[in-house]
């Protein structure tokens, strides 16, 4: 088949090249070069459009103070559920129509137990929720009722010794159906990280290590012989099991199972890839606050979230800016915040500076496409929407 177009002649009526035209012609094709040479230098976003939302909250009084991270957007994006530590109990929120439904109460002792604090949030299939509490965790319905707990302290390893003293940081269920959860462990002695994989059912626990460029001992500090180590990130998707950590912009990517995948680096324009080495690693409560708060002013990472609708990811990351520190204190801390858009296989695709994200504490997700930012806006709760 032959396919025709109506193309502007080169040749003249006369038979010779018409140079005007292919004047143009080359400077087209010049402007396309240099056009797609910038897009390659340049992937910074030019634009986009924010709307504030806030939840109608009808006088129920919404933990939008500590517990912020105790929160999690259920599969259908429709309903967002928040830890509320005034009466221990779990809040949802319908995004769709901003407003709050209901509550969920919670029992801190007996055999519904899930202990006196909720430091993390994940909504599972089902209509289930898991609690992240201390020293054990807890599956539970909406009706409070406990389905599962979840207890690393007495599990076992791979040779059988005991798991440990201190459960994982951050937890989350892979699978219901054998319960499989993963969880983020640090070795305090060999400054290193692992994430482990308990089978709840058999009561024991794999150890899988996640130093493998050795960040997190370049950052692991001492105050007064008291660890401080670097918060580590632990989320999940329909894909990937994921870790990452403040300081650094490395991914750690397993499958589903647990599986080891990659490490993932990319190359960001608009912040360091990661923070420079601390100068010193033990010290005084004063010396390492010092050197934290160095590390914060240069870069904080937080850990990528799935966009399923456009198949990308959002990632967002701080920098601290503080206040008049002459009295001692850290002063006021101010946040310069920074969005990275990386595509399905964690390749850096777009950035821009999110100059409306106020606060240096925030809680964010993907829902219909767009980056939802939760905040705290004068006691109330609420939420950016960026669409890019």
């Amino acid at each position: 088949m032959i396919i025709t177009r109506n193309c502007t002649p080169l040749l003249a009526s006369n038979g010779r090249l018409r140079w005007d035209w292919i004047f143009y012609f080359l400077i087209a094709c010049l402007s396309i070069s240099c056009n797609k040479g910038n897009i390659d230098q340049n992937n910074q976003i030019t634009g986009y459009i924010v709307d504030t939302v806030i939840i109608n909250s009808k006088e129920r009084i919404l933990d939008v103070a500590g517990y912020i991270n105790a929160a999690d957007l259920d599969d259908d994006e429709k309903s967002f559920f928040l830890y509320n530590q005034h009466d221990h109990s779990i809040d949802e929120i319908d995004l769709n129509r901003k407003v709050f439904v209901k509550t969920f109460p919670l029992d801190a002792e007996g055999p519904n137990g899930v202990g006196q604090y909720i430091f993390g949030l994940q909504v599972l299939d089902d209509k289930l929720l898991f609690a992240k509490s201390i020293p054990f965790s807890t599956v539970i319905d909406k009706n409070g009722q406990v389905i599962q707990k979840i207890n690393w302290l007495s599990a076992k390893d791979s040779v059988g010794n005991p798991f440990g003293a201190v459960p994982p940081r951050m937890e989350l269920v892979v699978n219901t159906k054998d319960w499989k959860v993963v969880g983020t462990n640090l070795d305090f002695m060999k400054k290193s990280a692992f994430l482990g994989i308990l089978s709840v059912l058999d009561n024991r626990v794999k150890n899988i290590d996640i130093n493998l460029m050795n960040s997190f001992t370049d950052y692991f500090f001492k105050a007064d012989g008291i660890p401080r180590p670097p918060w580590v990130y632990l989320n999940a998707d329909e894909n990937h099991i994921y870790v990452s950590h403040e300081y650094s912009n490395e991914i750690i990517l397993f499958n589903p199972s647990g599986a080891f995948e990659k490490v993932v680096n990319y190359e960001p324009k608009l912040t360091p890839k990661r923070a420079k080495l601390p100068e010193i690693l033990n010290g005084t409560r004063e010396q390492i606050r010092k050197e934290q708060q160095k590390l914060g002013e240069q870069v904080n990472f937080q850990s990528p979230v799935w966009d399923k609708v456009n198949k990308r990811y959002f990632r967002l990351s701080t920098q601290w800016i503080h206040g008049d520190d002459s009295d001692g204190t850290a002063g006021n801390i101010r946040a310069r915040v920074f969005l990275s858009i990386l595509d399905a296989e964690f390749n850096l695709i777009s950035e821009a500076e999110l100059e409306e994200v106020p606060s240096v504490y925030y809680k964010y997700f993907a829902k219909d496409g767009k980056l939802w930012v939760c905040q705290n806006f004068s006691d109330e709760l609420g939420f950016l929407v960026f669409d890019f």
